[in-house]
């Protein structure tokens, strides 16, 4: 077995620190409000985009201000967006929401962003607002992002049996180690956007060829805090070997994953 970089990935690395990108800070949202009802959630929403300084519709590429908006409805499928022109109104069913990958992040010293790829992007003058409004939005995705991953390994299992059955394990293709060693020098500059998606390229190209691609995906999905990633990632580790001397800490990372999450 090929063994790529001893030194720059680490199971002991550290994750849930809000990640620093030359002026960007990526935050994570958290399920704080797991306790809460969902008309409590409702409400929670409905309070803080009331704070809202800004949102923008991707689909019809228009910016609302402030004071371009005449009030925000949460009700129980969607959140209504009423503009003062009737042309600008904007319906944000949570099935999209859902269907997102959130991202709360903020540039030092100025705006905040709840950004909905391809949706919607909300702009807070003050973090805590738009940690509130990323929290509440995930309380709503959170169950099916459970059921998707959980639908997502039951596909990966037969992959992995095939694999710890075989002789001859695969060979890590030379295209692929070059994907590799570029994602490995990403990490080490701490651009771990661009080597999540370099790792996830040369995985596509055999997911079994090198196991431990997954769990290095997994902490990088971490760095970045997409913790739901990380803990898809490891679990397919563990899938394909178990009996890893590292499966042990792997398994006590998606513990730590899962606790970041909750807490």
């Amino acid at each position: 077995m090929v063994i790529f970089f001893a030194e720059s990935f680490n199971l002991n690395a550290q994750a849930g620190a809000p990640l620093v990108l030359g002026d960007q800070i990526i935050y994570y949202p958290k399920l704080s409000t797991k306790n809460q009802s969902f008309d409590q959630v409702k409400t929670n929403l409905s309070d803080v985009l009331k704070k809202v300084g800004l949102i923008y519709d991707f689909k019809n590429k228009k910016a609302l201000n402030a004071k371009d908006i005449k009030g925000i409805s949460v009700l129980d499928d969607r959140i209504e967006i009423e503009a003062r022109s009737k042309k600008n109104n904007l319906s944000l069913y949570f099935s999209k929401l859902i269907d997102s990958t959130m991202v709360l992040y903020t540039y030092q010293n100025t705006w905040h962003y709840v950004y909905c790829p391809s949706l919607v992007n909300f702009v807070f003058y003050d973090l805590s607002n738009a940690q509130t409004l990323a929290d509440n939005i995930y309380y709503i995705q959170y169950p099916l992002i459970n059921k998707r991953r959980d639908s997502l390994i039951e596909v990966f299992k037969p992959l992995a049996l095939k694999y710890r059955s075989l002789a001859e394990k695969p060979i890590v293709s030379e295209e692929q180690r070059k994907l590799f060693v570029q994602a490995d020098l990403l990490n080490q500059q701490k651009n771990y956007i661009e080597a999540i998606k370099l790792y996830n390229k040369a995985i596509a190209i055999d997911k079994t060829a090198y196991p431990s691609a997954l769990s290095n995906l997994a902490l990088l999905y971490a760095q970045a805090n997409f913790f739901d990633y990380a803990i898809y990632s490891m679990k397919c580790y563990l899938l394909i070997e178990p009996d890893a001397d590292d499966a042990r800490n792997a398994q006590d990372k998606i513990y730590e994953w899962e606790g970041i999450i909750s807490n």
